[in-house]
């Protein structure tokens, strides 16, 4: 049942009466569904329009001045007309007075950066929901089953979330003024873009692992002396983690994962419980620990060693986008056009130790560079790790939390 709705997302009880109307053969609604359908296949938007959605855009314009030609504009339907000028943006951004984040980004880290955003929009208040990638995930599909969708932003570390929501016309179509400066295998330009880019590692404390023993290559997790000392973070709730378990059973097979569960290994919900499991000598090794938390670990003082096997490195982006039933639209634009600038990338490197999307951005000082590893991405292509995500996460779930061999 075709079911109008306005800007907001809310129903349009004028649009929904003239809707049988319009969705007469030949009419304006069944040409401009004609044409966006073709348009998906590629086709020019300005060559698919039919006689009665033609006559319909010129039915809005002025009489024909006979010493001049008729001009007739269409615009874009994807962005319902041309781009808004950055004046207007902030003029209407000020209107709505509010943003809400909701993010997977340790909450210390998405904070701060959240008051660096308000210093420069003062007008603006943030609001930050922070948790785990899945939980997020979850709590938006939630808030879009009932119509109560209360992100305007949406950033986890699971490019496949971001796939599946453009897919479903569920981010809003944008063009950031820093799109050209983020490389281009890094975004699906007008929707989404990387704001952080995260390579998976394993981990030690040479305190309570001399590094003469400690790991160098992924099945070398699998050696006796490390049976119940290895920690992974729970792939059912962690972005990071489910990368990694996809990324070495397409690499090594179901046969590498089954026999790591054969070493008993605890799972930990966040990273920095992982660390803390090395710190207490609960494990002598992080079979997976984000760049990032290595990085951070280093620069705080704290002796953690990472471990970047030859064979490869599991990597992940981490998407932001703007939701298309966002309560506050032009407050998100702002705040995504600042994440991907070259202040609020650097920024994000500082806060979080990732590494940055922008071409113009060089890794931290001390921070290895992303050209130096051999890294591992989907051989199919994210679409891939989308459709098995669901498979692979009870997978994980029967390996490492059933108890079983």
């Amino acid at each position: 049942m075709w079911e109008p709705v306005k800007s907001d997302g809310t129903p349009d009880p004028a649009a929904q009466a003239s809707g049988p109307e319009e969705t007469a053969a030949g009419g304006p609604a069944t040409e401009r569904r004609r044409a966006s359908r073709l348009s998906a296949l590629g086709f020019p938007t300005s060559l698919l329009l039919g006689p009665a959605l033609l006559a319909a855009a010129l039915s809005g314009c002025p009489a024909r001045d006979e010493t001049g030609p008729v001009k007739v504009v269409v615009t874009d339907e994807k962005t319902g007309g041309a781009p808004m000028a950055q004046a207007d943006i902030e003029r209407a951004a000020r209107v709505e007075r509010e943003l809400v984040w909701y993010t997977s980004t340790p909450d210390k880290a998405a904070t701060a950066f959240l008051e660096a955003f308000r210093k420069k929009h003062p007008f603006l208040k943030p609001r930050l929901r922070r948790a785990g990638t899945f939980e997020t995930v979850t709590k938006i599909e939630e808030e879009l089953k009932t119509g109560t969708v209360g992100a305007d932003v949406l950033h986890v570390l699971d490019v496949g979330a971001f796939i599946d929501l453009r897919r479903r016309g569920e981010l809003l179509p944008y063009s950031s003024v820093d799109e050209a400066s983020i490389r281009e295998q890094f975004q699906e330009p007008g929707y989404w873009w990387a704001m952080r880019l995260v390579a998976m590692g394993m981990a030690y404390d040479p305190k309570m692992l001399p590094p003469e023993r400690a790991p160098k290559a992924w099945e070398d997790l699998l050696r006796p002396d490390f049976t119940g000392k290895i920690g992974f973070k729970d792939a059912a709730t962690a972005g990071t983690a489910y990368a990694e378990f996809f990324l070495l059973r397409e690499r090594f097979g179901t046969h590498f994962w089954e026999r790591m569960a054969r070493q008993k290994p605890r799972i930990y919900r966040s990273a920095d419980d992982v660390m803390d499991g090395l710190r207490r000598g609960e494990i002598l090794v992080a079979g997976e620990m984000a760049g990032y938390a290595i990085y951070r670990a280093a620069q705080s003082g704290r002796p953690v060693v990472g471990v970047w096997p030859t064979e490869g490195v599991p990597f992940i982006p981490g998407p932001i986008a703007i939701m298309a039933r966002a309560p506050h639209p032009n407050a998100a634009k702002l705040f995504v056009d600042f994440a991907l600038s070259r202040e609020g990338q650097e920024l994000c490197q500082q806060l979080m130790g990732t590494y940055s999307a922008r071409k113009d951005v060089a890794p931290l000082k001390g921070q290895r560079p992303l050209s130096t590893f051999h890294l591992l991405t989907p051989a199919s292509g994210w679409e891939d790790y989308l459709q098995k995500q669901g498979q692979l996460r009870g997978e994980f779930e029967d390996l490492f939390h059933s108890g079983s061999d």
